[in-house]
This record gives structure tokens, sequence and C-alpha cells, in this order.
């Protein structure tokens, strides 16, 4: 008998899936987001590949042998992160923003670290101009990875769904 599970967490994926996908802030929101399944071709360790995602340009990338998948658009404003700097710290991926140092976890896409400041440099005055300009601190979208027998990946909002067990009875 074969049973469909959706995978809700990383420790249970199956060979050949990875991936992780960042909690919503609310109920409603969650309910607001509707299935993505994105293509995506191979991705070397410590190379990049930019798609086009729902909300905008996401970035795949391949570190310390496992996929990961955000939004590659900060929330401060709005600038691209397809350049950011990647990160492994304690088996945690992080990228910076190259514009102004906010990091963001890789896996949850939740922010670590918020900087107000232009160029990564908290100063009060630009900070108090930047606060006023840009967006609120928040976290950005990371996204479910699963590569397929041929190399190529699929990034997905919702998490993979595996057969588990034999055949049908």
């Amino acid at each position: 008998m074969k049973i469909k599970a959706l995978l809700l967490s990383s420790s249970f994926l199956a060979t050949g899936t990875q991936g992780f996908v960042a909690t919503m802030p609310c109920a409603k929101a969650f309910t607001q987001l509707r299935a993505t399944t994105i293509d995506c071709p191979a991705v070397a360790e410590g190379e990049r590949e930019i798609i086009d995602g729902p909300k905008g340009p996401v970035l795949v990338a391949k570190v310390a042998g496992s996929y990961y998948a955000v939004d590659a658009t900060c929330p401060h404003l709005n600038l691209p992160m397809k350049k950011g700097k990647i990160e492994v710290d304690g088996g945690k991926a992080t990228i910076t923003c190259n514009f102004h140092n906010s990091c963001f976890d890789m896996k949850t896409g939740k922010c670590d670290k918020w900087v107000t400041g232009a160029l990564g440099v908290e100063n009060g005055f630009v900070s108090g101009l930047m606060n006023k300009v840009g967006g609120e601190k928040s976290d950005i979208v990371a996204y479910y990875v699963t590569e397929k027998e041929d190399g190529s990946l699929t990034v997905s909002s919702e998490a993979p769904i595996v057969e588990v067990g034999g055949p049908e009875e």
C-alpha cells in the first residue's frame, strides 16, 4: 500500500530531495500562497542560478552539498541580491545583501541581521533617512529544491510529496 506524505521537515526528505520553505508570518498569508513550481538547470557546488519566480527573481545555489533557493530581492530597498555573498557558518547558509549588508538565513528566509545604513555602515543620520526610504525589517521567501534524475532542479513553494511504502494493493 502506498501512502503519500507531505514532508514538513528536511530530516525526512527522500534521497535527492533537499529544500526548505520560509515560515509565513500569519495564517492569512499562508492561505493566500499558491503553489509555485519552477524548473531550474543543474547548479554545481559553489555556483548560483537566477530563475524567474512568482514575485521576481529567485536565487538557487548549491552550498556545502545542499541546495537553497530564496527570493533574490532584498526587502529593504528592493535591490537585487543576485551577487550577494553566501557563507556557511556552523552548517547555516546565509546570504548577505551586497548593498547594505542585511543577512538572511537561506534555509528559512529569516532575516538574521537588518542594517538600515548605507553600504552596510550604520550611521544615525543615514539610518534615519534610510528607514524612511526603505522597507521595514522582513524575511524573504525560501523555497524547496528537489534534484531530478538528470541533475536539473525543481524549485517549489510547497514541500515535495513522496510516496512511502510498497505497491498499492
